[in-house]
């Protein structure tokens, strides 16, 4: 009955060492999993940040080229106003000039 109770507790021992090592082992595995997901997931964040970060520029150019069309057309028509005034002032400009040339 000794020898029973003996073996029982060896057996119990072995189970027990066995459970645990099992469950290292699991815990190991679960932890590389978990850290291969962590890893996995923040490319991910990172690459849908990127591509967030490059819509957002091409946007801003997209709207940077168009303000800049738009301040080039003003100008554009400033030039032809000022043109336009100039071209209507000057025979009264080169007579007033002349009256003071000739005194």
């Amino acid at each position: 009955m000794a020898k029973e109770l003996l073996d029982a507790i060896r057996a119990a021992e072995d189970e027990a060492k066995n459970s645990e090592l099992n469950a290292r082992q699991t815990a190991a595995q679960m932890t590389a999993k978990a850290r291969s997901d962590a890893a996995e997931l923040i490319k991910t964040r990172e690459r849908q940040a990127q591509e967030r970060a490059d819509e957002q520029i091409d946007k801003a150019k997209a709207e940077g080229e168009l303000a800049a069309q738009q301040a080039a057309e003003n100008a554009r028509t400033a030039c032809r106003e000022i043109a336009a005034a100039a071209e209507k002032n000057r025979p009264a400009v080169i007579k007033k000039a002349a009256d003071a040339l000739l005194g």
